[in-house]
């Protein structure tokens, strides 16, 4: 019955396209199909929790995400499984709540990898620590998310600070413009940047010349 029914879920479409032919109570029906899809991902089951062992290998995502969740401690190898799991959503469940046990290679991955449900400014990397020379690697990245961690290394070099500063994705420009060892030019180059939250985070560093700041607040006439 559990098979039939999760399958009845995952006939419909996601995200919903929805048919004007449909009449009220079909469409109804389809919006509630598709939201309960999401939910099926989302949702934590207390009674798996409780006993999670048996539900490591379901074929349900939200039992393996549920057991990920438990509050006891699961056997190495069922971690590894979890952590190793082709949902995102399960990977990242264990990961949140065993992030000492998450080695260096496996954190990137599922950063990498995240996938959120819904959208969401958070993500792996808030729980998961990475060493100095990995935040230094991911500087020069190919994906732009992964470039804007190489500003949580308090010691980035200045070079590498300058070249995001200079980067053509927004984002890491706006993650760097903070950032202690930045160097005074780029920080100045950045109050004129095309987006106006990194111009914003530029202002308010720390670390803008005193000269610099004087001429903000006469800008901005206080």
């Amino acid at each position: 019955m559990r098979a039939a029914i999760h399958a009845w879920f995952e006939a419909a479409p996601h995200p919903i396209d929805v048919d004007p032919d449909l009449d009220d109570e079909e469409m109804e029906l389809a919006l509630m199909r598709s939201v309960l899809v999401s939910e099926l991902y989302m949702m934590r089951l207390e009674w798996v929790m409780a006993d999670p062992l048996p539900h490591v290998d379901s074929p349900y995502p939200c039992f393996r995400a549920s057991a990920a969740a438990t509050r006891e401690p699961l056997p190495p190898a069922a971690v590894a499984r979890l952590l190793a799991d082709d949902e995102s959503e399960v990977r990242t469940q264990m990961a949140q709540r065993a992030p000492h046990l998450v080695d260096v290679a496996t954190a990137e991955r599922i950063d990498r990898e995240f996938r959120p449900v819904k959208h969401t400014t958070w993500r792996p990397a808030d729980v998961l620590a990475f060493p100095p020379e990995v935040l230094r690697r991911f500087a020069t990245d190919a994906d732009p998310r992964m470039r804007c961690l190489a500003p949580r290394d308090p010691d980035l070099p200045a070079e590498l600070a300058a070249g995001l500063a200079a980067d053509p994705d927004h984002t890491v420009r706006r993650a760097v413009a903070q950032h202690r060892n930045l160097p005074e030019s780029s920080l100045i180059a950045l109050l004129d940047d095309t987006d106006d939250w990194t111009v914003h985070r530029a202002a308010g560093s720390p670390w803008l010349p005193l000269e610099q700041m004087e001429l903000l607040l006469l800008l901005a006439d206080l």
